[in-house]
């Protein structure tokens, strides 16, 4: 606007003068200088769902803390859309921007920072010379970039951990801030183990200033916002449900954990009694063969059984994980009014012994009666810690997790290329139709020849 609105003095050619374009360009200089000197706008650079961060827990150093934190931005520069913390690629570049109040003047020479792992060790390093910047009015921002590690996970990818530790002395001394950014299902199960605790010693006064408690508190924990992944849309239709047995004693000897379930039904209709189904689990598992004695056993909402067979038959392994595939029919007992219900038992020893994994799929209705009835309760008595490894939670138990089931159907009366529910998309194919020209009379007529229509339906994700 400056430039714009300047009178730029001309000669008779109608010209500008040296004198003008020499302003001109040293106007342009100016604006662009401070462009690029103007604070950058933070709201929309966090592209990673998920995440939370809190000051480091039960840390004695906190007392030196200069760094009250206000904000906490995390970029995947590998992608240029929001993506889930549980699907970063483990090599992905992230970039942290941390935001608030500080009682330095000047950042320290000899500081330094480290980036800290969840299983330990760690994945960044620097000088803090390079990465802090100190603003008015007591403000610092802080930019690093690092690598995201395997070790930044645990147990499983939506286990999510890393630790930026601040120090304001050389030798790693004299603690500025540690903060650590987190996935909220690592900050659910911090908070609910009882040992060590999750706690903050010192009070954050908000403005750089840090006092020692007598008593711990809880830790407060805050979500990176910016990002809006939100839950994956379950298929168009899709109203089944699935989550470990209800109060099944035989947990404790559980080695499957179920990740996904997937049933389907090839009927453009839903299901119902008489439908060929198969249901697919797929998840971890400790273990390393296929028991030779193993079997499994499909039970309906009555009860009864509707299938059941070698496990050996329906059970592939590979690298830690598992897929277990079972057709079956479908009886009237898995229906009771709107309710509808069937099971899945696995067996690792002979004569239906030694469980190890037991499922339930069921509809909404069903699992809102059973939810809403006060005995039996509608609980679990083991929690699934990842990879086959389940911990008894007896003798309360703790509430059941009934996650989505996806349903797939198929409509064999449409003969154009389709999607069904599940979002597969299904071929339908013909045989050609042949013309030829009768050898007689090829000008003036043609016979038509033909094989019978024959549909097959290929499906494919």
């Amino acid at each position: 606007e400056m430039c714009i609105r300047d009178r730029v003095s001309t000669q008779s050619t109608g010209t500008p003068s040296r004198f003008a374009m020499y302003r001109l360009v040293s106007l342009l200089l100016a604006s662009l200088y401070l462009a690029r000197a103007l604070p950058v706008q933070l709201d929309d650079v966090t592209n990673v769902c998920d995440l939370q961060y809190n000051y480091c827990p039960r840390d004695p150093g906190c007392s030196t803390y200069t760094m009250s934190v206000h904000n906490v931005q995390v970029r995947d520069l590998n992608t240029n859309t929001d993506i889930k913390i549980s699907n970063v690629t483990v090599g992905s570049t992230f970039a942290l921007t941390v935001t608030g109040k500080t009682t330095m003047t000047q950042v320290p020479v000899s500081g330094s920072y480290r980036l800290y792992a969840l299983t330990g060790g760690n994945v960044g390093t620097g000088l803090l010379t390079d990465a802090l910047t100190l603003g008015a009015n007591g403000s610092f921002t802080m930019q690093v970039q690092f690598n995201v590690a395997a070790n930044n996970f645990g147990s499983s990818r939506d286990l999510f951990e890393v630790g930026l530790d601040v120090f304001q002395k050389a030798s790693g001394s004299d603690e500025g801030m540690c903060v650590q950014i987190e996935s909220t299902e690592y900050v659910k199960e911090a908070q609910a183990k009882s040992s060590p605790a999750f706690d903050l010693l010192c009070k954050d006064d908000g403005d750089g200033h840090f006092e020692k408690l007598e008593n711990p508190v809880a830790m407060p924990v805050f979500d990176v916002t910016g990002a809006t992944c939100g839950p994956p849309p379950p298929p168009p239709g899709c109203a089944l449900d699935w989550y470990y047995c209800p109060r099944d004693p035989g947990c404790k000897t559980y080695t499957m954990s179920v990740e996904t379930t997937e049933f389907d039904t090839h009927d453009s209709k839903g299901y119902k009694a008489g439908d060929k189904v198969t249901l697919i689990v797929k998840g971890t598992t400790s273990l390393t063969a296929i028991p030779p004695s193993g079997s499994y056993r499909i039970y309906a909402l009555s009860g009864h059984n509707e299938g059941s067979g070698v496990l050996s038959d329906v059970m592939a392994l590979s690298a830690g994980s598992f897929t277990v595939t079972v057709p079956f029919t479908l009886s009237s007992e898995s229906f009771s009014g709107t309710d509808f219900e069937f099971g899945l038992d696995v067996f690792q020893g002979a004569s239906g012994s030694d469980e190890g994994m037991c499922i339930e799929v069921a509809n909404p209705s069903y699992v809102a009666e059973v939810k809403a009835k006060p005995t039996p309760p509608f609980v679990t008595y083991c929690k699934d810690e990842g990879h086959g490894h389940f911990v008894s939670t007896l003798p309360s138990g703790t509430p059941e997790v009934v996650k989505p089931c996806l349903l797939y159907t198929s409509d064999a009366a449409d003969e154009e290329d389709s999607v069904d529910l599940g979002g597969r998309r299904i071929i339908k194919k013909k045989k050609k139709i042949l013309y030829r020209q009768s050898r007689k009379n090829r000008k003036k007529r043609r016979r038509r020849i033909s094989t019978e229509y024959r549909h097959k339906e290929y499906i494919r994700q």
